[in-house]
């Protein structure tokens, strides 16, 4: 049974509480994988692009094999090995944006798996890279819609890392030029449906973010849209599916529609196993269905690898000490809840953590103090 409390508010916004978290892995993770489709599906255009330009970055087997295993390092959080694969198609294949654009979606993942912006130099580096080969190439062959579709997802990185770092009026112009540009590509070349990804988070997420003012008609609700668009992806991507579930399991947590949300996220955590990404998914989840154990439980799976890889932001430390003394708190347990609460406040985090965190940090000292007056009272 639900245990009621000033702190059910918590529980009905849990959506709410990793918004951002939700919003930038939705993006980063869907955008990543997606963009591999461009290596297996080849409009005519491509034939008709000089042979000596492209060739072997999209016939070459072993190239291939070589990308889809560096997107299976970097779902399974192994991002500097899979940084360096991509370093190599990139200097195997100079005249190519395929290995900077997946060398850059490492470098992306790696930082919003640490919640620091500590490698933004070489994001740039192989962002800025991606975009002058992108040009030349869609230069060279301007009916193709793959360098459209690299473009797009060039951007879409931008606007993560704007909404994430910087600030949500640039994230929503990089965005739009991002969406802008997958649409572009799907013009060209209508085989390209995993473009519907980079569409379908940017009119979910664009929506979700301007509700206050969705009523006026100035910006469009396009949820149910964009909704739509990644459960499309989800399941008729060629490549693209499992990055797919991602976007629509946090839209879905979003929409606080838990259940959903949890079983996209139950087969990712099987497939791959030593990533975090979809223990996320599941631990708030499970949360808003106000299963407390279980989300106790993914929270802890969550905090061991993160302490074993030495967080020294501690961002997401917090987030696991905050939700593990809610579960505890509503389930009763006291002396569990105050451990946690004192867990999550004793972290060392730099000042721009704790301010990132202060609303967490603050209801994590209200609920510590809540705590000890109950136990001082006798109440059970």
């Amino acid at each position: 049974m639900r245990h009621a409390s000033c702190w059910d508010r918590d529980a009905r916004k849990a959506d709410t509480l990793s918004f951002r978290k939700g919003h930038a892995l939705a993006w980063g993770t869907a955008l990543f994988v997606a963009l591999v489709v461009v290596l297996c599906s080849l409009d005519a255009s491509s034939d008709q692009l000089d042979a000596n330009l492209y060739p072997s970055v999209f016939r070459n087997d072993s190239l291939r094999q070589i990308v889809r295993r560096g997107i299976e390092l970097t779902f399974n959080d192994q991002f500097t090995a899979a940084e360096s694969l991509f370093a190599r198609v990139a200097n195997e294949y100079p005249v190519s944006p395929i290995g900077p654009l997946f060398a850059a979606a490492a470098v992306h993942a790696q930082m919003l798996d640490g919640e620091s912006a500590i490698r933004s130099d070489e994001f740039f580096a192989w962002l800025n890279r991606t975009k002058v080969l992108a040009e030349r190439w869609r230069d060279a062959d301007p009916k193709s819609g793959e360098p459209e579709f690299v473009l797009g997802a060039a951007l879409g990185y931008q606007a993560v890392y704007e909404s994430r770092w910087g600030g949500w009026f640039a994230a929503l112009k990089q965005g739009m030029r991002s969406k802008n540009r997958f649409a572009d590509a799907l013009k060209r070349d209508s085989t390209l449906t995993d473009a519907l990804l980079g569409i379908g988070n940017f009119n979910y997420w664009k929506s979700a973010k301007t509700d206050f003012i969705n009523w006026t008609g100035i910006i469009a609700d396009d949820r149910t849209k964009g909704l739509a668009q990644l459960a499309k992806a989800a399941t008729s991507g060629v490549l693209c599916r499992a990055p797919a579930r991602v976007s629509l399991g946090w839209a879905l947590i979003n929409e606080r529609r838990y259940a959903e949300a949890y079983a996209c996220a139950e087969t990712l955590a099987i497939e791959f196993p030593q990533g975090k990404g979809p223990l996320w998914i599941e631990a708030l989840a499970k949360f808003g269905l106000y299963e407390w154990d279980q989300s106790r439980q993914l929270y802890a799976d969550l905090e061991r690898p993160l302490l074993a890889e030495g967080s020294g932001n501690y961002f997401n430390l917090i987030d696991c000490a905050y939700f593990c003394a809610l579960c505890n708190f509503y389930s009763g347990r006291w002396r569990q809840t105050l451990d946690d609460c004192h867990k999550g406040l004793a972290y060392p985090a730099p000042p721009d953590i704790r301010d990132r965190q202060s609303s967490k940090l603050k209801k994590l000292r209200e609920l510590q103090e809540s705590v000890k007056q109950k136990i001082g009272s006798g109440n059970p």
